[in-house]
C-alpha cells in the first residue's frame, strides 16, 4: 500500500477512533449525571441539544431558504426519533440500568432493529444480516435473564433501551429516504431539540433547578453531552464514512458497547460479570456479522479471501521475501 493510499485510511481510523471513545464514554458520564451529580435526564438531554443547537443552526440557516412545509414536517419527526426524547429515554433507563448494558441495548440492538424495520418497508436482507440479529438478539436476551436472576431491577431501563434503539432505527430509515445530508439532518435535531428541552423545562418549572447544578458539573457535561457527543461524534462519523466507507463506520459503531463497559469500571466502578461480558461480546459479533464483516465471500464491502491463492502467496513471499499480500488479496474493506 503506497503512502498516498495510507493516509485516508489513517486518517480514517483516527476518526473513527475518536467517535467510537465519545459514543462509549457517553453511558458512563450519562449514568454519573443522574445518579450521583444530581442531573434529570431532561436537563442532560436538553444540555446536549442546546450546546449542539446553537453549535449546528448556521447550517439549518443555510439551507432554510429552500426547505418546504414537508421538510420542517420530517425534520420534527427526526427531531422526535433522535433528539431531546431518545436522549431523555437513555438518561433515565441509565438510572435503574448500569451503562454497560444501555450501550448493548441501543447501538448493540440497533442493527437487528434496522434489520426488522426494512423488512417491513419490503428489503430483504442476506443471510449474514439474519445471523447477526440472530446472535444480537441471544446477546440482549442473556442480559435480561441475568437481570432476572437478579431481582430484576434493571428491567425498567432495558425497556427503555430498547426503545430506544427503535427510535434511532426509524431515525436511520427516514433520514435516508429524507434527502436530508447527514450535516442537515443533524442540525434540524440539534437546534428543533434543543429549543423543545428549553420549552419543556420552563414549562415544568426545571429551569430553577437547572441554575442551582454545580457550576463545574454543568461545565464537563455541557462539554461532553453538547461538544463532544452532540457535535464532535457526527462530524467524526461522517469523515469515517467519507473516508473508510458505510460498512467500517458500521463496524465502529460494533465495537461500542465493549468499550462503553471498560469506560463504566473507572468512571462508575461498574465491573461486569464473566456472563454480561459473554452477551455483551455476542452482541459485538452479531453486529459485526450484521455488517457481513465475517463473510467468506460475497460482495462489496464484505471480506473475501480466497484460501489457495493465500497460500500460494505465502510460499512465493518466503522464497522471494516480498510482502505476503499484495493489495489484490487483501481484505475489501
Amino acid at each position: 500500500m503506497t503512502s498516498a493510499a495510507a493516509s485516508p485510511r489513517l486518517r480514517g481510523l483516527v476518526w473513527a477512533l475518536l467517535a467510537v471513545t465519545v459514543a462509549a464514554a457517553h453511558p458512563a458520564l450519562t449514568r454519573l449525571g443522574v445518579t450521583q451529580q444530581a442531573m434529570t435526564p431532561l436537563e442532560l438531554a436538553t444540555l446536549r441539544y442546546g450546546v449542539a443547537g446553537v453549535v449546528l443552526a448556521p447550517v439549518l440557516l443555510h439551507s432554510a431558504g429552500r426547505l418546504t412545509r414537508r421538510d420542517w414536517r420530517e425534520g420534527c419527526i427526526l427531531a422526535c426519533c433522535q433528539g431531546t426524547p431518545l436522549a431523555a429515554l437513555i438518561a433515565m433507563g441509565l438510572i435503574y440500568a448500569p451503562a454497560a448494558h444501555g450501550a448493548a441495548l441501543t447501538l448493540g440492538l440497533m442493527p437487528a432493529i434496522t434489520l426488522l424495520l426494512g423488512l417491513i418497508g419490503g428489503r430483504h436482507p442476506a443471510r449474514h444480516a439474519w445471523a447477526g440479529a440472530a446472535v444480537i438478539a441471544a446477546g440482549a436476551i442473556l442480559l435480561t435473564l441475568l437481570d432476572l436472576g437478579a431481582g430484576g431491577s434493571a428491567l425498567i431501563g432495558h425497556g427503555m433501551f430498547v426503545v430506544a434503539a427503535v427510535m434511532g432505527g426509524i431515525y436511520f430509515m427516514r433520514l435516508r429516504g429524507s434527502g436530508f445530508s447527514a450535516m442537515e439532518g443533524a442540525a434540524f435535531v440539534a437546534v428543533l431539540s434543543g429549543l423543545g428541552g428549553v420549552v419543556v423545562l420552563a414549562l415544568t418549572g426545571g429551569v430553577s433547578h437547572f441554575l442551582r447544578i454545580a457550576p463545574e458539573t454543568l461545565m464537563v457535561q455541557a462539554v461532553f453531552q453538547g461538544l463532544l457527543v452532540g457535535v464532535l461524534t457526527m462530524v467524526a462519523m461522517n469523515r469515517v464514512i467519507a473516508l473508510l466507507g458505510s460498512t467500517e463506520a458500521t463496524v465502529c459503531l460494533s465495537l461500542v458497547p465493549a468499550m462503553a463497559a471498560l469506560f463504566a469500571i473507572p468512571v462508575l466502578g461498574e465491573v461486569p460479570t464473566v456472563t454480561e461480558a459473554i452477551a455483551i461480546g455476542a452482541m459485538v459479533v452479531g453486529a459485526l456479522l450484521s455488517s457481513g464483516r465475517f463473510t467468506a465471500t460475497g460482495g462489496p464491502g464484505f471480506v473475501r479471501v480466497n484460501p489457495i491463492r493465500c497460500l500460494r502467496r505465502l510460499r512465493a513471499a518466503v522464497r522471494s521475501r516480498s510482502p505476503i499480500l499484495s493489495r489484490r488479496d487483501a481484505p475489501a474493506g
